[in-house]
């Protein structure tokens, strides 16, 4: 059933320019309104109709192999909103040879350093790609073990209805606190069409970016495009095919880890909720780009998740509409991600790992994440390693981060950051986790009764092992937690099999 997915388009940049960013700029302009429905009112009812998947009374599942969790080994407070920022943070990070680097809306580039979780440098989005006509917001950070470069991605307000930037930012050392080439081009939408939620992943040879496109209110189309690496690492100009994936919800890329052709994208909608589409990149930092949907995977059927409860209050948390926030993991034939659905009732993440040589997700190879049979789950992200694979299933390792919260009777508690994992041979859910944050005080700072949480989160596999703990064995997560009823925070630290 391959279908060729069509390059409508062409990405043009010019030659970057090179700045080391530092400062606190932010345009007086209101911040971004958070993620708009890729799906139809009427879809969304629909979804939310369906019967509910059943979650495990105990969280166990009924699988005889033991969950061996990872280890907590650090954990250090991130950015925070304090007294200067809008919601929602839209917190992502990713862990390089020295440093944990974080992005946010509003408080944006945060650099740390591992060993004791200091902040080194702060500036934020419009400073750091030297931008004044409109707010910044939407920010992913990624960095490249292979080419030890760090890269950020992010996009602008639109400036009038025929001009709306976006911006790439490439460190030109390993040194996330030096100079960066920065880029700043037009998207080549039609009038008015607004380009939102990007994601950035990557292959060998290039970095991929996908994001949704509104007319107004309404999702007209997701669209993808590849940078080539030996271009934007050396500062230079670039073209590039603007591909149209049609409307198949939010589409996912992949960080791919070893040295595969193609990369594959996925997507959920609430729309299609029986089956994932599957998309297979090739050569999108070469000369003849291509991109193909190749098969509908088939799943159980997945209704949209419930809003999140909060003890003592009647207003609850966003859990988003069942699409994948963040990006895939990619080892060999195999694809790893991880979204919330309805499962009992309640917000529950879900990981999947598609075998993209059969178009399937395997017996074993999907589960819930999940603090109790109790909890409320949801904001989750995944990232695998292919220590402990196999030829059979190359991802032998994968940590998870998400957000809980219960209102159970005996386990109730506000917000909370978890961090786990398992094994390619434990059990299939992956339950309880160990706690990096948890809020005192519901979560309240406006009058809405559904309070906007954070898009995203981040799980990235550490680069660099120690003598106790080889590489592939240890990721470092981030995730939003809340200062008090109406500030935004943030947590990241580093668990791991050691």
């Amino acid at each position: 059933m391959e279908r060729a997915i069509e390059a409508t388009d062409e990405i043009r940049a010019p030659e970057a320019r090179i700045a080391t960013p530092s400062g606190h700029f932010r345009p007086a302009q209101p911040p971004p309104l958070g993620p708009r429905p890729t799906e139809t009112e009427e879809q969304l009812r629909r979804s939310m109709r369906l019967r509910p998947q059943e979650r495990p009374e105990d969280g166990t599942g009924d699988m005889p192999r033991r969950l061996v969790p990872p280890a907590a080994q650090a954990g250090f407070e991130g950015l925070n909103a304090g007294s200067c920022c809008a919601r929602p943070p839209d917190t992502h990070g990713a862990v390089g040879v020295n440093h944990f680097v974080e992005i946010t809306n509003h408080r944006g580039v945060g650099v740390f350093r591992k060993s004791d979780g200091a902040l080194v440098k702060n500036t934020t989005l419009n400073s750091f790609f030297g931008y004044t006509a409109r707010t910044i917001f939407d920010p992913r950070i990624v960095y490249d073990r292979r080419w030890d470069r760090w890269v950020v991605f992010a996009v602008a307000f639109q400036e009038s209805s025929t001009v709306q930037n976006v911006f790439l930012g490439v460190s030109r050392t390993s040194d996330p606190t030096g100079a960066y080439y920065l880029y700043r081009f037009d998207v080549p939408e039609p009038a008015g069409d607004f380009f939102d939620y990007p994601q950035l992943g990557m292959d060998q040879d290039a970095l991929i970016v996908t994001a949704n496109i509104f007319s107004g209110t309404t999702y007209v189309r997701s669209r993808a495009f590849g940078i080539p690496k030996a271009a934007a690492y050396n500062g230079r100009s670039f073209g590039r095919p603007y591909f149209d994936l049609g409307t198949p919800g939010t589409v996912a890329p992949p960080i791919v880890e070893d040295d595969n052709a193609h990369a594959f994208l996925v997507s959920a909608s609430a729309g299609d909720p029986t089956r994932l589409r599957l998309f297979r990149a090739t050569g999108l930092g070469r000369s003849a780009p291509a991109i193909v949907l190749q098969a509908f995977v088939p799943v159980s059927a997945f209704a949209v998740p419930p809003d999140a409860r909060q003890p003592g209050t009647t207003d609850r948390l966003d859990t988003l509409n069942a699409r994948f926030q963040n990006v895939s993991t990619q080892i060999g034939s195999h694809l790893l991600n991880v979204h919330t659905i309805n499962a009992g009732n309640r917000p529950t993440a879900k990981w999947y790992q598609i075998d993209t040589a059969t178009n399937t997700v395997p017996a074993g190879r999907s589960g819930y994440v999940l603090e109790s049979a109790t909890s409320d789950d949801f904001n989750p992200s995944v990232a695998g390693s292919a220590v402990g694979g196999t030829s059979a299933n190359p991802i032998g390792r994968m940590f998870f981060t998400w957000t809980s919260t219960s209102v159970a009777s005996g386990a109730a508690h506000h917000a909370t950051m978890k961090g786990s994992g398992r094994l390619a041979t434990d059990t299939a859910n992956v339950t309880g986790g160990t706690t990096f944050a948890r809020a005192s005080t519901a979560y309240n700072p406006s009058s809405d009764t559904v309070e906007r949480w954070g898009d995203y989160s981040a799980v990235s596999i550490d680069p660099v092992g120690t003598s106790t703990c080889p590489v592939g064995q240890r990721a470092w997560i981030v995730n939003e937690r809340h200062v008090n009823a109406t500030v935004w925070g943030s947590r990241f630290g580093r668990l791991g099999f050691c």
